[in-house]
């Protein structure tokens, strides 16, 4: 993983579901987590017997590095940028249990969890999250604060989107594309690109509406 490049310990940013996830893997790394920032819940909280410092907004650049533990992807692509804003390191977290090249490129704020495999000449984007027991084959890329989802697959040469999604146990055949914030269903199979901005879902993975009627 990047670890700061500071020697900082690190927080953070989200102390839900994802949050904990990211603040395990660092613990797991070794890297040493002051605590949670998240603006839903009051300083002094603990989670995961670590504290929740304040929030998000009250953070200082000196204090600590980040990692990004929100799991939306344009919640964390809007608070990634005010973080570089003010001046923030936001450092990757790669579980030690995940197999990534060490011809693989993994970009700032990018999180890889248990048992992922990124493989050569792939790309995980800034704030991109490759979840558990996913497959990032080779030449593959992962836009900036796209999502893998759980033990999806990604064959050789294929891209994922900015802000996009490949949903639980999805697969994309080799070479297919899906476009920037398409959410691609749990269990569906890409045999051809997806365009941006829709919704797919099924064997094999058709478009049932834009991402636009939905919000």
């Amino acid at each position: 993983m990047r670890r700061p490049a500071s020697g900082k310990p690190v927080v953070v940013c989200g102390a839900g579901g994802h949050g904990k996830v990211v603040a395990d893997i660092l613990v797991a790394s070794g890297v040493a987590v002051r605590g949670f920032a998240d603006d839903g819940r009051g300083a002094g909280e603990r989670v995961l017997g670590l504290p929740i410092l304040g929030s998000i907004g009250g953070l200082v650049p000196a204090d600590a590095a980040i990692a990004l533990g929100i799991g939306d992807n344009a919640a964390r692509a809007r608070i990634y940028g005010t973080l570089v804003e003010r001046g923030f390191e936001v450092v990757s977290a790669v579980h030690p249990s995940a197999v990534v090249s060490r011809f693989a490129e993994v970009e700032e704020g990018a999180v890889i969890m248990a048992l992922a495999a990124v493989n050569p000449d792939a790309r995980i984007g800034r704030g991109a999250i490759v979840n558990t027991g996913a497959v990032i084959e080779h030449d593959c890329v992962v836009a900036p604060f796209a999502h893998v989802s759980p033990n999806a697959t990604m064959a050789g040469g294929c891209h994922l989107g900015e802000l996009a999604h490949l949903g639980a146990g999805a697969s994309m055949i080799p070479l297919t594309r899906v476009g920037a914030r398409s959410v691609v269903g749990a269990g569906a199979v890409v045999v051809r690109d997806i365009a941006q901005d829709l919704v797919a879902t099924g064997v094999p993975a058709r478009a049932r509406r834009s991402r636009a009627s939905n919000d």
